[in-house]
């Protein structure tokens, strides 16, 4: 590793918070090596095992077994599962426990206050939907991932359903109400570069927080939604960054409504394959639910 993760890597605080969210999580890892194509390469299995870190030890481990390469970003899945053992583990929705709805709002960096403020108008649009103690922002690069606490989703709400099918569902619902506010917003502002994506599936990952990201200096943070107006682009710098460290702080059955709403207007998670509507269009689907609210 170089000197920047050298340093980044070896704070307590660093360590602590990485292993907090990837716990129960699968893990995949960027290393500052390079392949022959000048990408760095990602590593998401050793010894034909899944990668998992459950303990501030577990990132010293890691950073030793992977000291020829050296690490460089550390993310995990959005899915939780009761085990991971074996690649057939995380390969297999029985295993799913449950899963975090993330909404990723991506952008160039230089355009940061639309993204804040793109931010700002998802966040209204789940306070709507009641949800306000279960949300937290983590600034990711160049962008921002939403993500709703995976506890504010209550067994009663799943009632059978997978929890990537909620998820799907939460994340498209919210997106779809709120994507049309923050395009006419980015317009305004002459911005161009914004995108507001639903990346749920199996095997997604997202960036852990205080990882570094992939490739600029940045530090990944998490931030309470009440300071999010007051966001500066030095609270990513690696060597003064700061961060919200109660992120995981959640109200079990708080999205409960939204989920049993969300279901019934989107559905589950779409097959990628043989993909046959059941469901009406979205856009549908969304005026008939409102005409009965």
């Amino acid at each position: 590793m170089t000197g920047i993760e050298q340093l980044h890597y070896s704070k307590p605080e660093v360590k602590r918070e990485i292993s907090k969210f990837a716990r129960g999580r699968w893990v995949g890892v960027h290393c500052v090596k390079t392949d022959e194509k000048g990408n760095r390469i990602m590593m998401r299995y050793l010894k034909s095992k899944p990668i998992t870190i459950s303990s501030p030890r577990d990132v010293d481990q890691l950073i030793s077994r992977l000291r020829s390469y050296g690490l460089r970003s550390i993310y995990a899945t959005a899915a939780k599962y009761s085990r991971i053992l074996s690649v057939e583990d995380v390969k297999t929705i029985s295993t799913m426990t449950s899963y975090t709805p993330t909404w990723d709002i991506d952008n160039d960096f230089e355009h940061w206050r639309v993204t804040v403020q793109s931010c700002m108008e998802m966040l209204s649009v789940l306070r709507d939907e009641g949800v306000k103690e279960s949300v937290y922002v983590k600034w990711s690069g160049d962008g921002v991932h939403v993500h709703l606490h995976e506890g504010a989703i209550s067994r009663r709400a799943l009632r059978g359903r997978t929890p990537l099918d909620v998820a799907y569902a939460i994340v498209e619902y919210v997106k779809l109400k709120a994507e049309p506010r923050i395009l006419e917003l980015a317009l305004l502002e002459g911005c161009s570069t914004i995108k507001v994506e639903n990346k749920v599936d199996r095997q997604r990952m997202f960036t852990c927080p205080l990882s570094l990201h992939r490739e600029h200096d940045r530090v990944c943070i998490c931030i309470k939604p009440g300071d999010l107006s007051y966001f500066e682009p030095s609270w990513v710098n690696p060597t003064s960054f700061k961060h919200y460290y109660d992120w995981d702080r959640y109200v079990e059955g708080e999205a409960d409504s939204l989920a049993e709403k969300a279901v019934e207007v989107i559905g589950g998670f779409p097959p990628r394959r043989y993909y046959r509507r059941k469901h009406p269009k979205l856009d549908q689907a969304i005026k008939k639910w409102l005409s009965l609210t």
